[in-house]
């Protein structure tokens, strides 16, 4: 087996195990048993614990980044791209509320590299919203941006048991576009 295709199996482990528990309750056997490696081989690519939480953390957030960036381009109008965007966010936290908090403290240590990912999301919606021409200028499109994405961060923190992602993206994302109360009387007229 190739050096990179163990890597990789041990990362996806890693990416699965740490999504299911805690940090502090996952342990690297864990993660060797589920990659079908020995412990000491995921030291051999990893030597902390804290090593490998990161590296399977950026890699999640690498194939985030790739499904944003296609759903920014594919969505004909805004409303389809920025339900798209919101749904991929909805999608990899929905279950894995604790990571909202590892990404925060990881972007605070790890300073400016690690900001860029969270930047690059918020510039592919202010793509989609300057492609549109909705929220005026750079600034009003930047704000705009992070306003849609805080309403996600608390739709993943905040939703019902029986919701889904995908009904709560596309109420999201009319809340967002057209008020409170101009969603709801959308949302009854598509129902």
């Amino acid at each position: 087996m190739a050096r990179d295709d163990k890597r990789q199996r041990i990362l996806s482990a890693a990416a699965t195990v740490f999504a299911e528990r805690d940090f502090h309750r996952v342990q690297v056997s864990d993660v060797a048993e589920r990659a079908g490696v020995g412990k000491g081989t995921v030291y051999l690519y990893f030597p902390t614990k804290d090593d490998l939480h990161r590296a399977a953390l950026e890699g999640s957030l690498d194939g985030i980044w790739t499904d944003i960036e296609t759903a920014a381009g594919a969505g004909p109008s805004a409303e389809d791209a920025l339900r798209d965007i919101v749904l991929v966010v909805l999608r990899f936290f929905w279950k894995r509320q604790h990571l909202l908090t590892i990404i925060q403290r990881y972007e605070a240590l790890n300073g400016r590299r690690a900001k860029l990912r969270r930047e690059r999301v918020v510039r592919a919606v202010e793509d989609v919203l300057a492609r549109h021409r909705l929220a005026g200028g750079a600034s009003e499109r930047h704000l705009a941006a992070a306003f849609l994405l805080g309403m996600a961060r608390a739709a993943i923190l905040e939703h019902a048991p029986g919701d889904r992602p995908d009904a709560v993206a596309t109420r999201l994302v009319s809340t967002f576009l057209h008020g409170i109360g101009r969603a709801r009387v959308a949302q009854r007229g598509a129902a």
